[in-house]
């Protein structure tokens, strides 16, 4: 439904989808749900497809000798993502920028903020506001709108190069994505973090899954739209600690700090806090009804 479904532009195909898992603090090394464009019916590059498929995050290029070349986590290179502002300068990217363009679907994501003591960081989420309905990717000649009231909010819309490596061993193919970045200046997101995704509203992301224009001549106006939708229509806010580790995985992770707090309370934990003059009135009650009861026979069944 997001990649546009089945309207009068062209089809959306669905591929590798059980690869797809909820999650509510995914990293690098997972499957990500990935918008692309695939030949359609009118011959190359006259007509597009789309196709919605599981791409895993963290780019291996064609030319990779091993997979592990390209795994941070096992010392390799670091392809989670690409700097947008010299993409056209590096091998690895430059060949992508016109054919393997895409869009990476996230529900919202964590940055870490510095805090005040320059010590500590801040874990925050940053998501689509409620009021932004930008759900729908839209198809050429068709209105960017969509036509139907959209539940919760619209995911964000990152825009990515994706790569195919095959294993010579077995034959597999691994299909792979990297997420476009750039600087964020005069965003909310400057002041969380030195870089930010390259944001695609309905309008860009069409322009960007269309792989008859050239990078070159859509970057510009690209970068223009995401840094206005960075300035007006994201939701930034505290969440609690969990997502700092990668193993803890719930909606809780999701939540605002206040909100987890508050949570936590509710499960037994606020009795701790409790004020004096509240307890002592807790135990004035307790001591009441406790007097005010009619003693019990207990009878042994035995």
């Amino acid at each position: 439904r997001i990649a546009g479904g089945a309207r009068r532009g062209g089809l959306t195909k669905v591929r590798n989808a059980e690869k797809l898992k909820t999650k509510y603090n995914l990293g690098p090394m997972n499957y990500v749900p990935v918008v692309r464009s695939v030949e359609g019916s009118g011959g190359p590059y006259a007509n597009f497809d789309r196709e919605v498929c599981a791409m895993r995050w963290g780019l291996v290029p064609s030319f990779a000798k091993n997979e592990e070349e390209y795994n941070a986590f096992k010392g390799g290179n670091s392809t989670f993502n690409a700097r947008i502002e010299g993409a056209e300068t590096r091998n690895l990217w430059r060949r992508l920028l016109d054919k393997r363009r895409c869009i990476v679907l996230f529900d919202g994501f964590y940055e870490w903020k510095a805090h005040v003591d320059g010590k500590t960081k801040i874990p925050m989420f940053i998501r689509n506001k409620d009021e932004y309905d930008g759900h729908v990717i839209p198809w050429p000649k068709e209105e960017a709108e969509g036509d139907e009231k959209r539940d919760g909010h619209a995911p964000l819309l990152l825009a990515g190069l994706y790569d195919t490596w095959q294993d010579d061993s077995n034959g597999s193919l691994l299909e792979s994505v990297t997420i476009l970045t750039m600087d964020p200046q005069h965003t909310a997101m400057e002041k969380v973090h030195d870089r930010m995704p390259v944001f695609l509203t309905p309008e860009s992301a069409l322009a960007w899954l269309d792989l008859r224009l050239p990078f070159t001549e859509i970057v510009g106006s690209v970068l223009k739209a995401a840094q206005a939708h960075a300035q007006s229509q994201l939701l930034l806010y505290e969440v609690s600690s969990l997502v700092s580790n990668i193993k803890n995985e719930s909606p809780d992770c999701i939540l605002s700090k206040k909100e987890y707090s508050a949570k936590q309370l509710t499960k037994g934990i606020g009795r701790f806090f409790k004020s004096k003059n509240e307890g002592a009135k807790q135990q004035e009650t307790e001591g009441k009804e406790e007097s005010s009861q009619v003693p019990t026979k207990v009878v042994n069944l035995d």
